[in-house]
């Protein structure tokens, strides 16, 4: 269910702790190095699909002594967006007992295919494929559709319960919903035998959501979703989708719309239960968390309260494609090409209402010669039995006749048309009218007072269609940058704020986290990764470590120039939910999985330098006071890791695409 991370954290020497025994958010020593890992892996289209299937792929290189991956100890994947391909993808398979290889196949093939707008358009064009009642006939439907045939192949919910993965392993698929304007989290540990009342996560939030956890008939209609509809929902990005309704568009046969709404409960404002019964819309989970990281942090801080030893997550990894990099605002100009620019609005309507009329009399004109020409075709006829077809043959094949009978029934379809009536009422509209069909309309303006808008109106009567058509751009350009960029990043900020202890302390994932950016090994970032590395191994004056750690920033630093090219060219990649026949011939995804691949081993890389750094700086303290304590057992684990990483970071330097 939602929930909210405390701002304060209750660490050892605050009182409440001992009274409350709440550990969900104490600082903890790090002791089994990548034992227990957590996923998050953000929106953005293919190239973030892309980007974590690289992430993913390199985590099932790196391998233990006896043959297990850092990949197999992954325990939590959260997503959003495109990030919920890959998600959705493994734990499906991996659930199923399938192998990673088979995933990477999968997914890859899918997305390198060229067919996949042929395919929608298909799928959007059948009229047998969509019946009244059913799934609404849009694009974002069209899309759930082919995600279900070509993806997951008709797979439902319930396979996250399957167990022949033989380990614990939990998703949390992210959208947004639009009735409280928080995540619809689809999440479930997916254990088969953990009864009601078991905390294995809740699908949906504090205020909608499936109580599969005290209702078995919400159970079995969850498990009976599909994953392509579930795709769906966390990828329909505003701008470029309409939003997917629940119940409505995720039925089928076999799975009826009262059966989801049975199944769903909803909360109102005064705290009340009820069983659903509106409609509710789902978008785009990067709307609310692109990154799916507070998610992550939400179940390491269940785990921590309910696990024994209340360590939670040893490492949370986030697989990022977005930046808290912005383009400037660029205002748009206003046009002055072109006489109809420099008519005002109210030029214009009084134009077009003009023209409007004299249609108008065209169409009565048109009628006329109709009944005109229909009694001389009569008169012509009857006048000779010999030559009366013959007269009117001719009368009727002449061009001005014919010309004149299309404008007459062309004229007088369009007056008739609802469409026609619409037009010509509109531009005789009194702004009264207007203002009262904008609010019933676009219900977003109907706060707004009839006083207020009737002023703007008046007031950009005399306003030109140059003024305008700026004005309007502005507008357009500036909401989609509120949503799509604005929005997303300032949301980002908080919640990384959170994970790097602006509110709680860095204490609480100290030492577990390691923030995984398609932009850190690119050009646009040398200058920003050479100076957090400088810094983070900078010896002070007299440092014993000092050879070390200037090392240390070699390694990390030097010989790098062939990942940054192809890690600039990963970042630059536009979102996109499909690659077209130019992005196969420039192996764009295969670019960006192997990004993924070398980021993700140079940041490991990274983060075990720092925590061997941290192990020297601590080797003289009780273990007390230590954050980072392994056994002999656990640090020989780390140390293999360790060389995988060092020996597999040259060769990436030498071809970044060695893995591909």
């Amino acid at each position: 269910m939602e929930e909210a991370l405390p701002l304060t954290a209750t660490h050892p020497a605050n009182p409440n702790t001992d009274k409350s025994g709440d550990r969900s958010l104490e600082p903890a020593p790090l002791r089994t190095p990548f034992k227990r890992i957590a996923m998050a892996l953000s929106g953005g289209g293919y190239r973030a699909a892309s980007y974590s299937i690289g992430v993913m792929s390199y985590l099932h290189r790196v391998k233990y002594k006896d043959g297990k991956s850092l990949m197999d100890n992954v325990e939590f994947i959260s997503s959003a967006s495109g990030g919920s391909f890959p998600a959705m993808l493994y734990v499906a398979y991996t659930k199923r007992g399938l192998p990673f290889e088979k995933v990477y196949e999968k997914l890859t093939h899918f997305m390198d295919g060229q067919t996949l707008l042929e395919n929608i358009a298909a799928e959007l064009n059948d009229d047998t494929k969509w019946e009244e009642g059913g799934k609404s006939r849009n694009l974002i439907n069209a899309f759930a559709r082919i995600y279900d045939r070509d993806l997951f192949e008709g797979e439902t919910f319930g396979v996250f319960w399957e167990e022949k993965a033989g380990r614990a392993l939990e998703i949390c698929v992210n959208a947004t919903e639009f009735y409280r304007g928080l995540s619809f989290r689809w999440q479930t540990k997916g254990v088969k035998d953990m009864g009601f009342g078991s905390g294995e996560g809740w699908t949906g939030n504090n205020y909608i959501f499936f109580d599969k956890e005290n209702n078995k008939a919400a159970l079995d209609t969850l498990k009976k979703i599909k994953l392509g509809d579930v795709m769906a929902s966390s990828s329909c990005f505003p701008g470029g989708f309409e939003p997917i309704v629940f119940p409505q568009d995720f039925s089928y046969e076999g799975l009826q719309k009262e059966t989801l709404q049975g199944a769903m409960t909803i909360t109102d404002y005064n705290n009340q239960r009820r069983q659903l019964d509106t409609a509710i819309g789902l978008m785009d989970g990067g709307v609310d968390d692109n990154q799916g990281l507070y998610s992550a942090m939400l179940a390491d801080q269940r785990r921590r309260g309910n696990d024994q030893d209340g360590n939670g997550f040893d490492l949370i990894m986030i697989s990022d494609v977005s930046s808290y990099f912005m383009d400037p605002y660029v205002p748009p100009t206003t046009g002055a090409k072109g006489n109809l620019r420099k008519k005002s609005i109210a030029q214009s309507i009084k134009s077009l209402h003009t023209g409007f009329n004299r249609l108008n009399k065209a169409v009565k004109i048109g009628g006329i010669v109709s009944v005109i020409l229909l009694v001389i075709s009569l008169l012509l006829l009857s006048f000779s039995e010999e030559r009366g077809l013959l007269n009117m043959a001719y009368l009727l094949l002449s061009p001005a006749v014919i010309g004149l009978v299309s404008v007459a029934l062309i004229t007088g379809f369009k007056a008739g048309s609802p469409l026609f009536a619409w037009l010509s009422g509109a531009f005789s509209a009194k702004p009264g009218e207007v203002v009262a069909y904008l609010k019933e309309e676009a219900p977003s303006v109907s706060g707004f007072s009839d006083k207020f808008m009737l002023s703007l109106l008046n007031a950009l009567k005399g306003a030109k269609l140059g003024v305008l058509e700026q004005m309007v751009k502005a507008r357009f350009g500036s909401v989609l940058s509120m949503v799509m960029d604005i929005n997303l990043k300032q949301t980002r900020r908080l919640i990384f704020g959170m994970f790097y202890g602006e509110f709680h302390g860095d204490g609480t994932w100290q030492h577990r986290r390691v923030a995984n950016f398609i932009y850190d090994l690119s050009n646009f970032n040398i200058n920003g990764r050479t100076g957090n590395i400088s810094k983070k191994f900078k010896a002070a004056p007299n440092d014993p470590q000092a050879d070390w750690l200037r090392e240390t920033s070699d390694v990390l630093l030097k010989g790098c120039q062939k990942i940054n090219a192809d890690a600039e060219e990963a970042r630059t990649m536009g979102t996109t939910l499909w690659f077209d026949k130019t992005d196969s011939e420039r192996s764009r995804m295969k670019k960006v999985i192997a990004c993924g691949q070398f980021t993700t081993c140079g940041k490991l890389l990274e983060y075990v330098l720092d925590i061997e750094l941290k192990m020297k700086r601590e080797a003289t303290l009780p273990e007390t006071q230590r954050t980072i304590i392994f056994t002999g057992e656990e640090q020989a684990l780390f140390n293999d890791i360790k060389q995988q990483l060092t020996e597999d970071w040259k060769k990436f330097k030498q071809q970044p695409d060695f893995l591909i």
